[in-house]
């Protein structure tokens, strides 16, 4: 069962990586900053260092997810566990499938409900600290996402059209002195600015333009949404993991284990949520997606920091409506987005029914 365990915490990080890595750099893919191979790429590599960071202190995400408000904190057995796992990793691979971009934290939440109601009974389910501590920030952090970016999104954008198009540059130049009778030509470095092409004109040995510098803004900030959901969701995964590792064993083993499988899923599986985030709900021109960017990361680090296991597809996603709404309501895709939106409300419910199906069958392996 021990080995059972682990199993279904691996298949549940892959399913989480296939979900989730594409929501940091979907902003990337839909302004065309890159290519989706590459932007799935640089996911792995921000969520692989956001897991090592949850290593070191998402010790409070880890106690959440360890089901304390299942059973009034008593040992349960591996079998519940097992059927969480199943629970949560077979409604994300689901919807990873459809391109669905959906909650793990509310698919883990699911599987701890529907197995803890077979396992302790619903009086034994502490409702009051699921929806305060769990619930609550989940619901409210795409509405959060989206006004902040709402908000940001069109200063932002007006100052990435004013500072886009400038650049500035070193040109070498030489400068003509007399030494006595003799004329001595000498090297000098002039910087130009303007706009693109006025230093194009130059040919200049060094130069920088507006869009590098918004460009490498927007990777920083979507490799921080990486590090930021690799942060908060490792933790959640390794709780459940290390149920099965033996007493007075490190939980190094088990943040690896959910780290190699996560970014394995993003790089193998992670294409058609991505397609969805990145061109199906709204066009994400560079300014609009610095602040989609931006606010999902510091949203999704505070939350880490304090210790709240918000979904990070709830804030990207909300970001990312945020975003196309700060431009133009009229270009948002709004069937896409209440596809997207009932997937959520079914997520809960839908993985609670798997993993207390799962602890019935469970119930007789032993």
């Amino acid at each position: 069962m021990e080995i059972l365990v682990l199993a279904f915490a691996a298949l549940l990080a892959f399913a989480n990586g296939a979900n989730d890595n594409s929501k940091g750099v979907a902003t990337l893919v839909g302004h065309g900053a890159a290519g989706p191979r590459t932007a799935l790429a640089w996911a792995a590599v921000t969520t692989a260092m956001g897991a090592a960071i949850g290593a070191v202190i998402g010790g409070r995400l880890v106690k959440v997810f360890r089901a304390g408000f299942v059973g009034g904190g008593e040992a349960l057995s591996p079998e519940f566990f097992a059927a969480v796992l199943v629970g949560a990793f077979a409604w994300v691979l689901f919807a990873t499938r459809t391109g669905l971009p959906v909650s793990t934290t509310h698919s883990i939440l699911g599987g701890l409900v529907g197995a803890g109601i077979v396992e302790v009974g619903v009086t034994q389910i502490g409702w009051a600290a699921l929806a305060q501590k769990s619930l609550l920030p989940l619901l409210t952090s795409p509405l959060v996402a989206m006004a902040l970016v709402f908000l940001a999104g069109r200063p932002l954008a007006a100052l990435v059209a004013r500072v886009e198009p400038r650049c500035i540059c070193a040109v070498q130049t030489t400068e003509a002195l007399t030494l006595g009778e003799a004329a001595v030509a000498s090297p000098r470095i002039a910087l130009i600015t303007g706009e693109t092409e006025t230093c194009a004109v130059h040919s200049p040995s060094a130069s920088v333009s507006g869009r590098t510098v918004a460009n490498t803004l927007h990777w920083g900030t979507s490799g921080m949404v990486g590090l930021a959901r690799g942060w908060n969701d490792t933790p959640k995964i390794a709780a459940l993991a290390l149920i099965a590792m033996p007493s007075g064993t490190s939980s190094v083993g088990a943040f690896v284990l959910v780290a190699v499988a996560m970014a394995l899923g993003g790089l193998l599986a992670g294409r058609r949520v991505l397609t969805t985030l990145a061109e199906k709900i709204t066009p994400l021109p560079l300014g609009e997606s610095l602040a989609s960017s931006g606010v999902s990361a510091v949203l999704v680090a505070l939350a880490s920091w304090q210790g709240l296991p918000v979904s990070t597809t709830h804030v990207t996603t909300g970001g990312i409506v945020g975003a196309g709404v700060a431009r133009s309501a009229g270009e948002v895709r709004w069937p896409v987005v209440r596809h997207v939106a009932a997937s959520w409300v079914v997520t809960l419910p839908a993985a609670a029914l798997v993993a207390a199906v799962a602890r019935l069958i469970l119930a007789g392996v032993r």
